[in-house]
């Protein structure tokens, strides 16, 4: 009996230590949410069986898509179960924080189209939202139709330690790099983020097939404002306009001081025929602003250039170099103008 206990703790240890191990490995994808959600995954697969499982990786900044991250290994559940999951599971999150915008990412498996497993059927769940100094960090799905042993259950534990730490970590990460990715006077995203997520969504855009709008903005005859007052009030008229595009764009609308006076402004799953309704209104409420401080007061106008995400680019240069086309002409035309790029 004693010898039969030994080997259990002693097996127990080793399992332990190769579970530590491997969640050590995880660090090298914190910047990566793709890669580390199927990273754990793997973990998961190794050392117990299930059907469903979700992870969700909260983000410190709040314009940020909210992705939750879905392995289903066995090909057997289906997508009004998966809706079912993912609603249940954001009601959790949204306790601890406002959800924007979802998107499911299918890390592993496929979802059927029918299948008779429902939430009842499990014999075991877990949904579990994971904190540091009270903000939200991340969140877990785990769903089975098998009960978990004792065995497992005390593997899930450790599990779950390992990866609350990971959610702490990516969490302090992506707060760390988003002041990195900040532009110091205006508060917006820098060109460096920008060139990063063209890339990206450019080619997501090609894999998923989804629009999506480029808007360049540049104040109209800026430099004559530099010389008529100063530049620290040039200063204070861009970061004046940062604000009033903050107000005006949606929270996943991202907006970028490219250079100097030139702001660009991505706007997801949107075609340029509704992207020119919000781009015109804001050129409209930017002619009406008075820009006014310490006894210095002026209007201003911007011409904005428009540019869809278009099936004939090849890449995202083509797209970058569309809009300020667009926005050349629209200085061409008269300024305080917005041009579309066909």
């Amino acid at each position: 009996m004693e010898k039969e206990k030994l080997t259990k703790d002693l097996k127990e240890v080793i399992v332990n230590t190769d579970i530590l191990e491997e969640f050590k490995e995880l660090f090298d994808s914190l910047n990566h949410e793709d890669v580390l959600s199927a990273n754990i995954f793997k973990i998961f697969k190794k050392y117990f069986s299930y059907d469903i499982s979700g992870l969700f990786f909260n983000n410190s900044d709040e314009s940020s898509r909210n992705v939750f991250y879905l392995s289903i290994p066995k090909n057997n559940i289906n997508l009004e179960l998966t809706d079912k999951i993912r609603d249940t599971f954001f009601d959790e999150a949204e306790k601890y924080k406002r959800i924007n915008e979802i998107q499911c990412n299918l890390s592993d498996g496929d979802v059927k189209e029918k299948s008779d497993i429902t939430v009842e059927k499990f014999k075991h769940t877990e949904l579990l939202m994971f904190k540091y100094n009270e903000k939200l960090t991340g969140g877990l799905y785990i769903g089975s139709t098998k009960k978990f042993t004792k065995e497992k259950k005390s593997i899930l534990k450790i599990i779950l330690h390992e990866l609350e730490v990971i959610f702490k970590l990516k969490y302090l990460f992506n707060e760390q790099a988003l002041h990195a990715f900040k532009d110091p006077m205006t508060g917006l995203y820098n060109r460096q983020l920008f060139d990063s997520n063209l890339e990206n969504e450019f080619y997501r855009a090609r894999r998923y097939i989804f629009n999506f709008t480029l808007a360049m903005l540049d104040i109209d005859y800026f430099s004559k404002i530099n010389e008529s007052y100063g530049k620290e009030f040039g200063d204070f008229v861009l970061t004046e306009l940062s604000n009033i595009l903050k107000l005006v764009f949606r929270k996943t609308d991202l907006v970028y001081r490219y250079g100097g006076e030139e702001i660009i402004i991505f706007l997801p799953s949107t075609p340029i025929t509704k992207a020119l309704i919000p781009i015109e209104r804001l050129r409209a409420k930017i002619g009406e602003h008075v820009f006014e401080k310490d006894d210095k007061k002026t209007n201003i106008t911007v011409s904005v250039g428009l540019c869809a995400n278009y099936s004939k680019f090849t890449e995202p240069n083509q797209l970058l170099d569309g809009v300020g086309t667009a926005l050349t002409r629209a200085k061409e035309r008269g300024r305080n103008k917005v041009d579309i790029f066909e």
